[in-house]
This record gives C-alpha cells, sequence and structure tokens, in this order.
C-alpha cells in the first residue's frame, strides 16, 4: 500500500482516539476509532478484499465498543469476515513454512490459556472464540508466506493485539486493554 494523504489524517485522529481513551472521553472514543479504520479503507478501495477486510474490521470495532455484551457476538463475526478478505488478499500459494510452527504453539497456547473463561459462556461464543484464534493465526501465517516484512509484522501485531483484548475479556481485564 502507497501512502495517500488520508494516512496522515488518520494518523492524528488515531493520536487523538488515544488521548480519549487516556482521558476517557467516550464520545470522542466512539466516534474516532471507526472513523480512523474508516479513512484507512478509503484508499484501498480498488483492492477490494483488502477494502471489505477494513470495512468489516470498522463494523466489529463499532459493535465491540458498545457496553453491551450482546455486542460481543457480531464484534467477533465481523472480525472473523475482516480476517476471511484479508486471507484472500494474500496472493500466495499455501505451503508448510517455518512459521507455521510457533504460530501453532501459540494458537494453542491462547486458546488453552483462554478457555477457562471461555468455558463459562454460551456455545456459540466458545466456538466463534476457537474459530477466530485459528482464523487470525491462519491469517499472520498467510501473510508470512508473501515475504512481505511489513504485512506480516502488522499481522503479527495484530494477532498480540487481539489476544492482550481476549485475556482481558475472558481472564483478566486490564485498563490499558482498550489502547
Amino acid at each position: 500500500m502507497t501512502f495517500h494523504p488520508v494516512h496522515a489524517a488518520a494518523a492524528s485522529l488515531a493520536c487523538i482516539y488515544l488521548t480519549a481513551v487516556f482521558c476517557q472521553w467516550q464520545v470522542v472514543k466512539y466516534a474516532l476509532k471507526p472513523t480512523v479504520t474508516l479513512l484507512i479503507a478509503y484508499p484501498t478501495y480498488n483492492t477490494w478484499h483488502i477494502f471489505l477486510g477494513l470495512l468489516f474490521s470498522a463494523l466489529g470495532d463499532t459493535f465491540l465498543m458498545l457496553p453491551s455484551e450482546q455486542m460481543f457476538v457480531p464484534g467477533l463475526l465481523s472480525f472473523l469476515i475482516a480476517h476471511i478478505f484479508y486471507i484472500a488478499s494474500f496472493d500466495t500459494p499455501t505451503r508448510v513454512s517455518w512459521p507455521a510452527v510457533p504460530l501453532v504453539l501459540f494458537a494453542a497456547a491462547m486458546l488453552h490459556g483462554l478457555w477457562p473463561g471461555v468455558a463459562n459462556e454460551d456455545t456459540v461464543v466458545q466456538i466463534g472464540v476457537v474459530v477466530y484464534v485459528f482464523a487470525i493465526v491462519w491469517m499472520t501465517y498467510k501473510a508470512s508466506l508473501t515475504g512481505n516484512m511489513v504485512l506480516a509484522t502488522g499481522t503479527v501485531l495484530f494477532c498480540v493485539s487481539d489476544s492482550v483484548l481476549a485475556w482481558s475479556k475472558f481472564i483478566q481485564s486490564y485498563e490499558w486493554s482498550e489502547f
């Protein structure tokens, strides 16, 4: 992806978003998080897999920001669909490669660590979490096969970020997990 002037606006608004989280400005936070994602999506309209992935990510952010447990499954599903679009955009043949080993171990460790909290949830949430963990790990693996280190690093950071959020939701809540 090349730099687009909209990215400067997105970066500026992302900084304001982080300030809003820190200062607990709920209205600003709710307005900016999906807006930043949509601004990032704008220049990708010609690569429809990425564009749709970012749109579903913005939708997932919106669902998960809402103060209702009822919005967790729609948020999870939105991000799952986003990851499927991202995976489809990584035009690489699937083959067994070294990143598979640490990613499979990571997925197993995350599911093992999250399960005590996830086990208390409805079956839909349990299945959704398992499928989601495998989808995000598959996305990270497919990105590693592209040879694009920026893309691979971004997906690893996405994986780590989602792991922190999952841990905060199901195991131990962290005040700073919104960052």
